[in-house]
Parts: C-alpha cells; sequence; structure tokens
C-alpha cells in the first residue's frame, strides 16, 4: 500500500511523520529482538487487531512498540497503568479555561483515536476494572469509544491502533488475570528473556563499553 514502510520483510502502514536516522541507530537489534520484531510486523502489516505484548521486566516489549512506530513515522503515545489508574485519564474531563468556562478536554485514548494514533497500554492486568470495563468496546470490530459525559461516542480514525503489555500475573504481585473475554479481543505475543549474549552486545553498544566490561556486568 502507499505510505507503507518494509520492516523485517513485512510493509507496514506509515504514519507520515518524518523518520529520523538517528532514531533507528539507537535501537539495538540483536538476533532475538529481530525476531519479536519480526513477530510484531508480521501481526500489524497484516490486520489492526489489537495486540497484547507479555513478558518478564527488561525483555524489551514496549521499547519494541515505541521503535516499530518511529521507524515507520507513527505517532505513538503511552499509558502507564497502575491500580489507581483513573477512567479521565482515558476519556477525559472537564476542566476549567482561564476564562473560567468549563469545556471537556479529551484523555489520552480519545485523542489518540480522534488522531489516528499508536496507544501503548503498559502493565494492563495493573488497571482497575472500571477502566478495563470502559475498553471494552474499543478492542472490537466498530473501534468505538462511548464518552458518558458529553453521550458522545468516538469512533478510531484510520491509524489508530492498541497495543497492550503485562508482566505474567502469577509471577509478579498485584497483577490480575484479565478476563478470557477480554483477551480474545488481543492477539497475544509472548516474549522470553533476552539471552546473555544479546544483554552483552545491547551495553557494548548502546552504553558504549569494552566486551569484557559488558560481559562481567551482565
Amino acid at each position: 500500500a502507499p505510505g507503507s514502510v518494509e520492516v523485517e520483510g513485512f510493509w507496514v502502514q506509515g504514519g507520515g511523520l518524518e523518520v529520523e536516522v538517528q532514531e533507528q541507530e539507537s535501537y539495538i537489534l540483536t538476533e532475538q529482538v529481530r525476531r519479536n520484531l519480526a513477530d510484531l510486523c508480521r501481526i500489524v502489516s497484516l490486520c489492526d487487531h489489537p495486540v497484547l505484548l507479555q513478558g518478564h521486566t527488561s525483555v524489551g516489549k514496549t521499547s519494541l512498540i515505541t521503535y516499530l512506530a518511529r521507524i515507520t513515522g507513527n505517532r505513538c503515545v503511552r499509558v502507564n497503568n497502575h491500580e489507581h489508574t483513573d477512567i479521565q485519564e482515558y476519556i477525559g474531563s472537564y476542566t476549567s479555561t482561564t476564562s473560567g468556562k468549563l469545556v471537556f478536554k479529551l484523555g489520552v485514548l480519545a485523542e489518540a483515536m480522534v488522531a489516528g494514533s499508536w496507544i501503548i497500554l503498559d502493565e494492563l492486568n495493573l488497571a482497575p476494572t472500571d477502566v478495563l470495563e470502559a475498553l471494552n468496546r474499543v478492542p472490537n470490530d466498530n473501534r468505538e469509544l462511548f464518552i458518558p459525559e458529553t453521550q458522545d461516542t468516538i469512533v478510531a480514525a484510520p491509524g489508530f491502533r492498541v497495543f497492550g503489555t503485562q508482566y505474567p500475573p502469577v509471577q509478579y504481585g498485584g497483577r490480575k488475570l484479565l478476563s478470557r473475554a477480554f483477551r480474545n479481543r488481543f492477539l497475544e505475543l509472548h516474549f522470553d528473556q533476552l539471552p546473555t549474549a544479546d544483554l552483552e552486545t545491547i551495553l557494548e553498544k548502546r552504553c558504549a563499553l569494552p566486551r569484557s566490561y559488558s560481559q562481567k556486568t551482565v
């Protein structure tokens, strides 16, 4: 398709933003990272279904999505979920202007849908139940978000994509098991820990350390 960018042998729809070479060079692509990137590109190139990435800390779930967005010129925003995440952060809320007038300001998710941006929902299984319920319709085929305060329904613009990340719920405290119905709305990718050799390479190239120092650090 016009405007697509080839990444790891797959054509990903570009977002129109200028791509900086420096951004591409700052991300270290080891063998395992390339395989993870290819798996992600395979899904993104074929459909616009939401993608849920699961894996332990430091396997590069969020950074992989951010990197793919940057090299394809897609705008990408991120929400860090926790047990006190407010639904207003996603949808929006009324706020007063300098003149004292009340206006409704869209939240991060609503803005991303209007702009056709990518959005990363980090640590999705830490989000409160009311947040997950509000997100329920977004991953559907209709890709809609209802705003109760204004009684408006936002329909996602072309280019809008949802990515979720989570740690394995059983092994990390405070994480809930997402319902099967909710998880069925996502295509899931499970990432393993990066091999020792990959970590050494990342330290060596990203931190400009001698190989012997990187090996000892790992």
